[in-house]
């Protein structure tokens, strides 16, 4: 166990905000920092907390000076808070910054998903003070419980590692991390040395989109377990995965039961309860479940896990369910999952079984893609606030507001939706949240959808992308907020309506954790090149090659259905199945002609942005 000196302890001012961002450290890992040039490390370890306090300082109040250095772009703006998660020491204490569960925003947004996929963890040292043994075991230790206990991913990384502009970050302690002395065994797979555990992410911490519909399947209905894989990099994320299945296959959810990624992290997709999409004439009565990798990249680690999902869906239904494969199952004709995972399903799915709780916070109680505990659809609206609503159109008995979802709050929202014209299902969706919304005049006086975000975090959202003027968050609905949320809504590629609803945040989210943040000018520079290589999942070096020119034919045929040839020659059939698929994933209403050209060029580069490619 880390011993961590709190916030409290070492002084710190509470944050101007307390607006969380998602945060998903189980996609990536730890990025180390030092404190850089024209810094020195204290000598005396009494000091060491007021050099903390200068930082968080420094990082939230700019001078003057400063502050003309961030209006001409030479500085990042102000932050709410200290960026670091961590902060260690050379006398080998570890100091508690952000903490555990809010996002970093030290590590830059050159990578995407640098901030949201990785803890910062800064050495108090400049880049001429050495690295003393005790700070060298604190980080070893910092990592491992970070990775072991706290659901960091298997990526330690330099701050260089994930910077395209030039830095010497983190200065000595980069040797440490080529070297691996930061590496702890066992660390960043779901579960330490010691422990044995497998976290299963609910829909909630991965910033999945509400469905569009939802069939529910009886436990009594599945028969059967069906392993399927991605055929895509390792690297991709699910609310990529499943903004494929909606917007390229046009389903109305993520098509897959549950996911695993190669670190042993299990994602709620439709979860145990609603009928799936990955296999046709198998969707009510086998639970899919796909490994997020291609042929040969499954884990042992992996594999433990798909075995222990395995093992509870036979203890949830009461019964030994067929272990199958995707291109097995009748009408399936495919490779899926390929033949490493086909065999292993062939030889009985041997794996170790591990115990398996929900990851993502100790405060996340489990929930299944339909909702909370027993029932409800809390993607759109939380229980409670669904008891509020309820509660605001005059339901008697009037519901108690607790959270808890039971057969009084059932009814009530059934009451509601006939009340506001949709199916009485009792499933509070995107349906229900437009009618009700509509119904009761929704958002904030004046304005604006404040029942997934409030007017004043709408107004630092907007601010978050550079709007010009700058929002003045006051929390007051105006047209001067209305015109800066259909700015971002066109940004994030939405509807421009100036309403802030679920569709809006989850694009908002994809946006600035997934997205390239690339400069839409039509122009296929290495910036662009290497974001697309990234996207497809080959290696980023900025250089249009054979290798590059086939991942992205394979990745068309996988999530396009396009049918080519990969050969690593593109030509006119693979543009038109590029532009194809990119009016399919963005709206980007392309002329389907095979040519390349500056408007295909920048429809890419908006749906490398918006993390939809």
């Amino acid at each position: 166990m880390v011993a961590i000196i709190s916030r409290a302890s070492w002084g710190a001012k509470p944050p101007k905000k307390t607006d969380p961002l998602p945060f998903a450290p189980w996609l990536g890992g730890i990025v180390v920092h030092h404190e850089g040039a024209g810094h020195v490390a204290v000598e005396s370890h009494s000091d060491c907390a007021a050099l903390v306090r200068k930082i968080q300082s420094d990082s939230m109040y700019y001078n003057i000076v400063e502050g003309i250095a961030v209006q001409i772009k030479l500085k990042e703006p102000e932050y709410d808070d200290i960026p670091y998660n961590f902060l260690v020491c050379k006398h080998g204490s570890v100091y508690e910054g952000r903490g555990y569960r809010r996002r970093s925003a030290a590590n830059g947004t050159d990578v995407p998903g640098a901030n949201s996929n990785y803890y910062a963890v800064m050495g108090l040292i400049g880049s001429d003070d050495p690295v003393t043994p005790a700070m060298a075991t604190a980080f070893r230790d910092l990592c491992g419980h970070l990775q072991n206990e706290r659901d960091a991913g298997p990526s330690i990384l330099g701050h260089r590692d994930v910077r395209t502009s030039q830095t010497h970050c983190p200065g000595n302690l980069y040797p440490y991390v080529q070297g691996g002395s930061f590496v702890v065994a066992g660390g960043g797979t779901g579960g330490g040395p010691d422990d044995d555990l497998l976290y299963l992410y609910p829909r909630s911490a991965w910033g999945a989109r509400p469905p569009k519909e939802v069939t529910r399947v009886d436990l009594s209905a599945r028969t059967g377990f069906t392993v399927h894989y991605s055929d895509g990099p390792t690297t991709q994320t699910v609310r990529q995965i499943q903004n494929y299945h909606m917007d390229s296959r046009g389903w109305s959810d993520i098509g897959y039961n549950f996911l695993v990624d190669a670190s042993g992290r299990i994602f709620e997709g439709r979860g145990w309860h609603v009928q799936g999409a990955h296999a046709t004439g198998s969707n009510v009565s086998h639970i899919g479940v796909c490994f997020i990798g291609e042929d040969g990249d499954a884990t042992d680690i992996a594999l433990s896990a798909i075995r222990t999902l395995y093992e509870t869906a036979v203890d949830m239904t009461g019964r030994t369910l067929e272990k199958t494969y995707h291109g097995g199952l009748p009408g399936n004709s495919t490779d899926c999952p390929g033949a490493m995972l086909r065999a292993w399903v062939r030889g009985g799915m041997v794996a170790a079984v591990r115990g398996l709780d929900w990851g993502s916070g100790d405060d996340l109680p489990p929930s299944d893609s339909s909702g909370s505990a027993g029932g409800g659809m809390t993607q759109v609206r939380s229980v409670a606030a669904q008891q509020q609503a309820v509660n605001s159109l005059g339901h008697s008995p009037a519901l108690t507001v607790d959270g808890l979802w039971g057969p009084l709050t059932a009814a009530g929202v059934k009451w509601l939706q006939g009340r506001v014209g949709v199916t009485a299902d009792g499933l509070w969706g995107p349906a229900t949240e437009s009618a009700y919304t509509a119904y009761s005049g929704g958002g904030s006086a004046g304005g604006g959808m404040t029942s997934v975000r409030s007017v004043g975090s709408q107004q630092d959202a907007v601010n978050s992308l550079g709007y010009s003027p700058a929002l003045t968050v006051d929390g007051l609905w105006g047209p001067q907020t209305a015109a800066g949320v259909k700015w971002l809504q066109g940004r994030v590629g939405v509807t421009a309506d100036g309403l802030w609803g679920p569709g809006t945040e989850s694009a908002y989210f994809a946006y600035i954790d997934d997205g390239a943040g690339l400069t839409v000018d039509g122009s296929f520079g290495t910036l662009t090149v290497m974001a697309t290589q990234r996207a497809i999942g080959v290696t980023v070096d900025g250089q249009w090659g054979t290798e590059s020119k086939r991942a992205l034919q394979h990745h068309l045929n996988v999530w396009g259905n396009a049918g080519l040839v990969e050969d690593g020659a593109t030509g006119p059939a693979t543009y038109r199945a590029l532009q194809s698929f990119l009016n399919a994933m963005t709206g980007a209403g392309l002329t389907v002609d095979g040519v390349w050209g500056p408007a295909t060029v920048r429809a890419l580069q908006t749906a490398l942005n918006q993390g939809r490619f």
